[in-house]
């Protein structure tokens, strides 16, 4: 009976120190925090181009690089400017604006004017030209500055 113990009390001992041991080693592959790797690099920098723009009365002219300006998130896109495409039901698709060209796209917002789709259950497609688009509210999110709210015709769209 006094083995039978002694190997309880044994395999007891071992299996608690190699649970120390597994839990005091570093994971494969961590770095130490004064050496850390840049893996954010799935995202693509959008270009930095300029665009000159004059300001009200003091005709000043102040240079804005376009990477500096938000974009749209399409659902679950990566961010755009100026997209021609924008789905307003991202769950079946069936509220889209397309054929969208672009007045203004600043840092504050952007307007511009294109057509809705509405597709109803049973596949029919009501087309509305010329409604006017805007998106507004900039947003901070991992991907850079975006807008987050869209009007249609003046009307909030619930995305």
């Amino acid at each position: 009976m006094m083995t039978s113990l002694s190997r309880k009390l044994l395999i007891t001992g071992v299996t608690a120190a190699a649970a120390l041991a597994i839990t005091a080693c570093t994971p494969p592959n961590e770095n130490d925090s004064d050496v850390k790797v840049d893996t954010a690099t799935g995202v693509a920098a959008p270009t930095t181009e300029t665009t000159a723009r004059t300001t009200g009365a003091e005709g000043t002219t102040t240079a804005v690089a376009v990477a500096d300006l938000p974009g749209y998130i399409d659902c679950v896109a990566a961010p755009t400017r100026e997209p021609q495409v924008i789905s307003l039901n991202c769950a079946d698709n069936s509220d889209q604006l397309t054929a969208i060209e672009w007045v203004s796209w600043d840092e504050d917002g952007a307007t511009g004017s294109g057509t809705r789709i509405i597709t109803t259950t049973v596949g029919e497609q009501e087309v509305i030209e010329d409604v006017d688009v805007e998106l507004s509210a900039v947003t901070e999110t991992s991907q850079g500055l975006v807008f987050s709210q869209v009007e249609v015709d003046g009307q909030v769209v619930a995305l």
